[in-house]
């Protein structure tokens, strides 16, 4: 199956995350994208982040909320706040 340009970002910008998740958490969450999941690769991810309580940057939740946009608002409103709340 063909990696959407969607999937190639939203794998890109998991990377980003390999120091603050684990490499299980990261991997298992990005390997729905290889079988055309994105948004559950992606609801899986945000998950990680918010049961591990990781920091994020400004630009890491408008990322964040620019894939959710593009998968029809996919998460829950209190896991967009929740998101927010770990901006610093």
């Amino acid at each position: 199956m063909m990696t959407t340009a969607t999937g190639i970002k939203l794998k890109e910008f998991g990377e980003n995350f390999h120091d603050r998740l684990s490499k299980d958490e990261l991997n298992y969450a990005l390997s729905y994208i290889d079988f055309g999941e994105e948004p559950l690769a992606f609801e899986i991810f945000c998950d990680y982040i918010c049961e591990n309580d990781l920091v994020i940057t400004k630009s890491e939740y408008e990322h964040l909320c620019a894939f959710n946009n593009i998968f029809n608002n996919l998460l829950e409103h209190d896991v967009v706040l929740y998101l927010k709340e770990l901006v610093k």
